[in-house]
């Protein structure tokens, strides 16, 4: 007899009731009554659900996408970090609060506050945060005086100071002048070097037609008023997954495998999702899977009372799975220029994908609908397209990234109104609150630069908010430690794993690893069925669909297989949203859990690499042809934390 969780009994009709459709076949596995099989026959399923993109891609592109990229920023930005320790003291006196309090505050700044109750401890700081804010502007505009520059002063959420250097028009003006032009362009980013300095002498004229050199002399004069906690320029982050071409060099010759596999559901393209897969080389298995079935198996499935909030392109919402699905709340953009935006306006409570095309592309990446699908965005066991790593889950769009990506300053707002930290103002001058903040945050981007304080900060506040962040580790087979958010404290950086269970070439590397996840291979076909080994999840793209049925090109296509530790990442989120909902574990502890239950470890602490591939990593033995990289504690796989679930009979 089939043995069930009684955790999972006593959860199954509360998840029937909130996920009717996704949750069925389990539902119906409970009851004993017969289910579909596996998979949904292709040439069963409409072709908008089984239509996909994605072929194996020539070795030789290898090399241009492991080129260095250079670190960018938006021109004549840049944010100040106001003092908020300095000011938490006075803030608590005007209060009327306890002068025991007011005493601590004064010596041990933020860290007393966790001796006031969490409603009056939101209070102080938010008018701590008032007030050095206050203070950073004043002090700001000093500053830009005595240096003879222009720029107008924005206080974003958590008190941080967004300076915009102008240079004589007003950023008002300028934005209106752009958006009259037929196709509004970004003014180009700024190639930054961290170890360039601002001239001894320099001309107002100077200052004026160079902005490179105006952002760049106004940090250092700002830095030296030691009036701020930080200054540092509004760097721009990219998402981390290749964009490489959708055609497919070959045609694929064989269908993909739709034999049942124990506990898997009905979707037709699962067939092809390898990541999802127990690791191994048996029946339904592969050996880079990270052993979700083996947790679905168990009827732990997921719970829409974990959110996670996936800080990205945003979402298409026009995506018929993510379309239909009951799992994505309403999120929010931050994206407060409106043309980096391209939707025409800022801030606002629209999270939808208007697009990140930058200089030649053609296609928008519709990352976000990638990463958010892996998680929990798509349908899933409905039969239609992919399955989902959380069937049911509470995904938060936020969209932080655009054209030619993202800013410093919009991803900081991001993390903090995700985490329900702190309002936003819309473009509308409407104060935007997130009624649904984030258990799990999903940071799927990077740039080459130490962490900024800035994103340090917000990271700081969100995980004592009791919040899990999982970062990309970059996609540059180099160590994570040069890249960030990879390199900053208290989050859990992912690389990526292959679907033969190694690093994958691509991935980042070093003692800043966690761990590793599927992140997928597309220049690789390791079971040989004319498709790569990329992650396949929902994505709209009208390059190199095809029917996989009759091997016809179509029009257009909803899902697609991708590369890169933005996919790797998700799966971590996913993992860490299943034990949420089964455990109700929340913060450091959920953290906890999946490093003792769900991650196996590597034999010596190292990942295996093909030597092949890879540039300056030692073989494991002399002659192997496999070599070895740290990566972080292990990989990821959800078999070791679903043999821990408490089973037993189910009643007669």
């Amino acid at each position: 007899m089939r043995r069930w969780s009684l955790a999972a009994l006593a959860l199954a009709p509360l998840l029937a009731l909130g996920a009717c459709d996704q949750i069925g076949g389990l539902w119906d596995r409970l009851r004993g009554r017969a289910e579909a099989p596996g998979p949904a026959p292709l040439n069963r399923v409409p072709l908008a659900a089984r239509a996909l993109s994605g072929s194996v891609q020539p070795q030789d592109q290898i090399a241009a996408l492991l080129a260095p990229r250079p670190l960018l920023v938006a021109p004549g930005q840049i944010l100040i970090g106001p003092r908020v320790s300095a000011e938490l003291a006075e803030a608590a006196s005007e209060m009327g609060l306890a002068g025991n309090l007011v005493r601590a505050l004064r010596a041990q700044g933020v860290a007393a506050l966790e001796q006031l109750p969490e409603d009056l401890r939101e209070q102080v700081r938010a008018r701590a945060e008032a007030e050095a804010s206050a203070e950073a502007r004043s002090a700001a505009r000093d500053a830009l005086g005595r240096l003879g520059v222009r720029g107008e002063i924005d206080v974003r959420p958590g008190g941080v100071v967004l300076v915009n250097l102008t240079n004589g028009a007003s950023p008002t003006a300028l934005a209106h002048a752009q958006q009259a032009q037929a196709q509004p362009e970004l003014p180009p980013a700024i190639e930054w070097n961290e170890t360039d300095r601002c001239p001894r002498i320099v001309t107002q004229g100077q200052l004026e037609e160079d902005v490179a050199l105006a952002t760049r002399c106004t940090i250092e004069r700002l830095q030296a008023a030691r009036a701020f906690e930080y200054v540092e320029p509004n760097y721009i982050a990219e998402v981390e997954v290749d964009r490489l071409p959708g055609r497919r060099e070959e045609e694929p010759t064989s269908q993909p495998a739709t034999a049942p596999m124990g506990g898997v559901p009905n979707d037709p393209l699962f067939a092809l999702q390898w990541h999802f897969r127990p690791p191994g080389a048996g029946a339904g298995q592969s050996p880079g899977g990270a052993g979700f079935v083996s947790f679905w198996e168990v009827a732990q499935v997921g719970s829409r009372e974990v959110r996670v909030a996936v800080l990205d392109t945003g979402l298409d919402l026009t995506h018929p799975e993510i379309n239909a699905s009951a799992n994505v709340a309403a999120g929010a953009d931050m994206i407060a220029d409106a043309i980096r935006g391209g939707d025409g306006d800022g801030v606002d409570p629209d999270a939808q994908d208007a697009g990140d095309q930058c200089g030649g592309e053609t296609e928008n990446s519709y990352h976000g609908t990638h990463v958010a699908g892996t998680i929990g965005a798509a349908n899933t066991n409905d039969r239609v397209g992919v399955a989902s790593g959380a069937w049911s889950v509470t995904i938060v769009p936020v969209r932080v990234l655009g054209r030619c990506g993202g800013v410093l300053a919009d991803i900081v707002s991001g993390l903090r109104w995700a985490a329900g930290i702190a309002p936003v103002i819309t473009s509308q001058n409407l104060q935007l609150n997130n009624p649904t903040p984030a258990h799990i945050i999903n940071l799927s981007f990077g740039m080459r630069a130490p962490c900024p304080a800035s994103m340090q900060a917000a990271i700081d506040a969100a995980v004592a908010h009791n919040v899990v962040i999982v970062v990309a580790a970059g996609n540059n087979a180099n160590q994570a430690a040069l890249f960030s958010p990879a390199n900053c404290n208290n989050v859990i950086v992912v690389g990526a794993g292959d679907a033969r269970g190694g690093l994958s070439f691509y991935s980042n590397f070093g003692p800043q690893l966690d761990l590793i996840a599927p992140g997928g291979d597309v220049f690789a076909d390791s079971d040989g069925d004319g498709r790569p080994d990329g992650v396949l999840s929902t994505r709209t793209t009208i390059t190199g669909c095809y029917d996989p049925v009759n091997q016809n090109s179509t029009d257009r296509c909803y899902y697609s297989f991708q590369q890169g530790t933005s996919m790797a990442a998700p799966h971590v989120s996913a993992a860490l949203a299943l034990l949420a909902a089964e455990t109700g574990l929340r913060g450091r502890q959920l953290e906890s859990a999946l490093f003792t239950r769900a991650v196996t470890p590597f034999a010596d602490g190292f990942g295996q690499i093909d030597c092949a591939r890879v540039r300056n990593a030692p073989p494991i033995s002399v002659g192997s042809a496999t070599c070895a990289r740290p990566a972080g504690r292990g990989r990821l796989d959800l078999t070791r934390a679903a043999q821990d679930i408490p089973i037993a009979e189910p009643s007669p």
